[in-house]
């Protein structure tokens, strides 16, 4: 359930607890502040307009020494660059000495922006070359400084745009074994663990979004280095390392959910972010594979190369996954959810495999795309995650209307589907039932 909805819901409820004498106020208050349902998210909107009315004034900045350049001495402005700073961290340090934090992470915002827009006059005045990689690579390590010392959730943000901008405005591709494929982990891991420390659902999708791009330019750089530029090569390394990815973000999201102590919050706030989205990305192999294999004698070319599968990126995924069954397992924590999950994920991989190594198979590849949409939207039902049940719900919609259309005209073809589709609705039917049918038993005989 989304915590907001939660929230909104505990607040209808709580005052109706209390007169009906089940809790008292004293437990009410405890409970709104264990939640952080005492009204905190009302503020959310003032200072996220605060954070865009400080861009804005960057922006105005900016726009009036451009528009003055010719008239304004290069001296003033590099003062005026460093007053600016100075000035915006002074400020920001007057608020946290107060105690508004979120008040001097907007001010650290601000001087973050100066920075940046500093960088550009800097090398207009001295007639620089333009470099995008270096100049963002100089954002990143000003924005992570600023992060870190300030404490800034906004500028680990700003760090986290330059580094997936540093990541793809280069000319050659990223590998691991060269000092940028380093600086790139290294950099996910000053982000993630400023992330961990200061929390926010922005940070942790930014941070998640920041993985994924990593991960995405070191299975690019991998294709190059093995020569695999066809069609079908790129399709189904990208679609693979989609689905082995969002089976990694899955398992260990459920396992950090289910088997850390307390006092890991941070880690279990990250893990449970990217549990949320893996059937995101399980979801688009799905309906993607799906196309793909649908209509293979238009997108692929020829069937791909078996190096594929040796790309490390998705390998080490792979290994990863297999690593949360392992612990999963050794803790005796395993569920039936970690089953389904771990089901979704195997179907998610096995489908852009079976796309381009048997193409123009289109009934086993129908079944592996819808039973892996169902398979979704059953770990929803399991784990009792919303997200999973609406983008399983979604895909599953997504791929019928799909093969619906590609069977109309052929009765055979339709007979075919909706057997098989009605076979595995069934047998999903089945084991779900069995599931909560464990699931009530045990209830029933806990004290």
């Amino acid at each position: 359930m989304l915590r907001s909805l939660y929230r909104r819901q505990l607040e209808a409820d709580l005052p109706r607890w209390v007169r009906a004498g089940w809790i008292a106020p004293e437990g009410a208050a405890q409970i709104r502040r264990d939640v952080g349902a005492d009204g905190e998210g009302r503020f959310r909107l003032p200072l996220l307009l605060a954070g865009i009315g400080a861009i804005c004034i960057a922006l105005a900045l900016v726009a009036f020494v451009a528009a003055n350049w010719e008239a304004i001495p290069r001296a003033v402005k590099l003062g005026g660059i460093a007053v600016l700073l100075v000035g915006a961290h002074a400020v920001a340090a007057g608020f946290a000495a107060r105690g508004w934090r979120a008040a001097a992470d907007i001010a650290t915002l601000f001087a973050v922006l100066v920075f940046v827009a500093g960088l550009s006059l800097v090398g207009q005045m001295y007639h620089l070359p333009v470099d995008w990689r270096a100049g963002s690579l100089i954002v990143v390590v000003g924005a992570l400084a600023a992060a870190w010392v300030c404490a800034s959730r906004s500028s680990a943000l700003v760090a986290t745009i330059a580094v997936m901008v540093w990541l793809f405005w280069r000319d050659d591709t990223l590998r691991l074994a060269t000092p940028d494929g380093l600086l790139a982990l290294g950099l996910l891991a000053a982000t993630a663990g400023h992330v961990l420390r200061h929390s926010s659902m922005a940070g942790r999708l930014a941070v998640l979004a920041q993985a994924l791009a990593t991960y995405a330019a070191f299975i690019i750089g991998e294709m190059e280095r093995m020569d695999m530029s066809r069609d079908a090569a790129v399709t189904s390394a990208m679609l693979l390392g989609l689905a082995a990815l969002g089976g990694a973000f899955a398992i260990w999201g459920l396992l950090a959910h289910r088997g850390l102590p307390e006092g890991a919050e941070g880690v279990k706030a990250l893990a449970g972010t990217g549990l949320r989205i893996a059937p995101a990305l399980l979801a688009l192999v799905c309906v993607v594979g799906l196309f793909l294999g649908l209509e293979s004698f238009d997108i692929l070319d020829s069937r791909v190369d078996a190096r594929v599968l040796l790309l490390w990126p998705v390998i080490g995924a792979g290994l990863l996954s297999a690593a949360g069954v392992l612990i999963a397992l050794a803790r005796s924590i395993w569920s039936g959810a970690f089953s389904v999950v771990l089901s979704a994920a195997l179907l998610a991989v096995a489908l852009p495999l079976m796309v381009v190594w048997a193409p123009g198979q289109t009934i086993p590849v129908s079944v592996n795309s819808l039973a892996g949409a169902i398979a979704i939207s059953a770990v929803g039902s399991a784990a009792h995650l919303t997200s999973w049940s609406v983008l399983g719900n979604l895909a599953i919609a997504a791929v019928l209307l799909m093969l619906l259309e590609h069977t109309v005209g052929s009765l055979i073809g339709q007979s075919v589907f909706f057997l098989l589709a009605g076979l595995a609705l069934i047998g999903v039917a089945l084991v779900s039932g069995l599931v909560l049918r464990k699931r009530s038993g045990k209830a029933e005989v806990a004290p």
